[in-house]
């Protein structure tokens, strides 16, 4: 769909975060509910990850909720984080 550059503002879940005009879900991951302590190690991990840091977005689709859902990366170096949640073992493909 759409490739752009944007700022992350907050992370909601170890899958979802928010810029400042869309929030975002990982494409192809889940990750634990935050009610469990797997959940919130996640979203832990992600908002070390992508947190108040430039990311790129590369839209996939928008789900039922809304949310845009995308792969994407860490401008700074490239990281895929979507396969940086399944390695590092916060997250599974879906």
């Amino acid at each position: 769909m759409y490739e752009y550059s944007t700022y992350v503002t907050s992370v909601t879940d170890g899958d979802t975060f928010n810029t400042a005009t869309q929030r975002i879900r990982l494409a192809n991951i889940n990750t634990p509910e935050n009610s469990t302590p797997e959940g919130q190690k996640s979203t832990t991990y992600l908002r070390f990850l992508i947190e108040w840091k430039c990311v790129r977005i590369k839209s996939v689709a928008t789900d039922i909720y809304g949310r845009v859902v995308a792969h994407v990366w860490r401008y700074s170096d490239n990281l895929y984080i979507n396969r940086r949640m399944v390695d590092s073992g916060h997250a599974n493909w879906e």
